[in-house]
């Protein structure tokens, strides 16, 4: 994925007050300290644009080429690109001031070992320039940047500090140091695979794409694949982008309901005022490293979706006919290595659970257990099976997601090892 990285106050720490203040008193200027937390120079002291440029041509410039880099940032940075992540320099900083910004702010860089594959200067709308060039992650220390790079579906992570505490609870993400920085951006990229991975696990049947939104269009009772889900950065306003939603699932004599992330903060609190109320809450969870050793209690293990597995899980979610056949059809879809497990109790199906594996992760989904044959541990057995059979097939770790309500499930999870990665909801409005 792609991250990109402001340099000013973001990844250095710029001493404005410090700095201008020592020229003027050297110059014996009659400029006054107006905001020493500002992070412009023309808003520290009360003197105009000019007065300001004439000091960075008289050496100020040393303010940004002097200035020494945070804590923590450069091993940040590192961590990102050997997982694979490509990290993009995203500066504002002006010719007029920089002469060369790229080479200026590369030597910065290089000098202090910050490591980095592209360095973009002149930018003055990140926002637009992360949702055009498919940039997943903006760190930045502007409030008003992060703002309006969420506004486009681009998760922003706030580098806070004296000049922007006050409204940093706007951002759905903040950091005030590079450790804290390094972890919000280590969740985001968590929740944007772990999203992924899910919609893979459980694809549509019929689905539009719309400007970085999906638009999920089948039958049946679940939110799971009748939502719109944004996926990805986008240019069109909330307006005129969840009118043509409602319009279109109005058409297919459907409510519109909007699956939604702290990462969609700005939606999320677009369509609360809206009138769309949250409908049901969900929490995805992560088992980090699937144990070697699970019980693998004799239960009956299908690798492709047989008829037998099928008619025991509609026996447990006791299905009619034409819901058996959706059923049918989506699980048809799947793509991946899947694992079915159904666990008898004599003649009597008890519980059952499936798998989709891709690559070394595997998700869990469709457990379901009798209600006659509850609190008895098949539900964790049918668990554990999956789990075994995938590790056998390469899984190192796991995923799920489940319903904030069912407390019974989220213990039994729990004590497989699954710890909460990040929550979701659905807000929905009648048709």
């Amino acid at each position: 994925m792609k991250i990109a990285v402001d340099i000013d106050d973001t990844l250095n720490i710029v001493d404005r007050a410090g700095r201008a203040g020592g020229y003027i008193a050297r110059k014996g200027l009659p400029f006054h300290l107006k905001d020493p937390d500002a992070n412009q120079f023309v808003n520290v002291f009360d003197w105009t644009y000019d007065d300001v440029l004439q000091f960075i041509r008289d050496g100020g410039i040393s303010a940004f080429t002097e200035a020494e880099a945070r804590p923590y940032a450069r091993e940040a940075l590192e961590g990102w690109r050997e997982e694979g992540h490509t990290v993009i320099i995203l500066t504002a900083r002006p010719k007029e001031w920089f002469g060369n910004p790229v080479n200026l702010s590369r030597d910065w860089l290089e000098k202090r070992r910050i490591p980095f594959d592209e360095i973009v200067a002149e930018c003055t709308d990140k926002g637009r320039y992360c949702a055009e060039h498919g940039i997943s992650v903006l760190v930045d220390d502007t409030f008003e940047t992060c703002r309006a790079a969420q506004r486009l579906g681009v998760r922003a992570v706030l580098a806070v500090g004296k000049h922007n505490r006050a409204r940093a609870n706007e951002i759905a993400f903040c950091g005030s140091n590079w450790k804290q920085i390094d972890e919000r951006v280590r969740r985001i990229l968590q929740e944007e695979e772990l999203e992924e991975l899910l919609a893979r696990a459980c694809p549509a049947k019929r689905c539009e794409r719309y400007d970085g939104w999906e638009l999920r269009m089948d039958e049946g009772t679940s939110y799971r694949n009748r939502c719109v889900a944004p996926m990805s950065p986008s240019l069109t306003g909330f307006g005129e982008k969840i009118f043509v939603c409602e319009e279109r699932y109005r058409a297919e004599n459907k409510p519109c309901v909007f699956r939604l992330t702290a990462s969609d903060l700005p939606l999320d609190k677009f369509l609360e005022a809206r009138g769309y109320p949250v409908v049901k809450n969900c929490e995805v969870m992560v088992l980090e490293k699937i144990p070697v050793f699970f019980r693998t209690q004799n239960c009956s293990v299908y690798f492709s979706l047989s008829e037998e597995w099928l008619k025991e899980f509609y026996l447990l979610d006791d299905a009619d006919s034409d819901y058996a056949d959706s059923v049918r059809s989506g699980f048809s879809l799947v793509g991946g290595p899947c694992i079915y497990v159904a666990l008898r109790e004599g003649e009597k199906t008890v519980a059952v659970c499936m798998g989709v594996q891709e690559g070394d992760t595997v998700g869990l989904f469709d457990l379901r257990v009798h209600p006659e044959y509850r609190r008895r541990g098949y539900g964790r057995a049918v668990c554990e099976r999956v789990l075994a059979e995938a590790k056998r097939a390469g899984a190192r770790r796991a995923y799920l997601a489940v319903r904030c309500s069912n407390a019974a499930a989220i213990a039994l999870y729990r004590s497989l090892g699954f710890e909460r990665a990040y929550l979701y909801w659905y807000r929905a409005k009648e048709k």
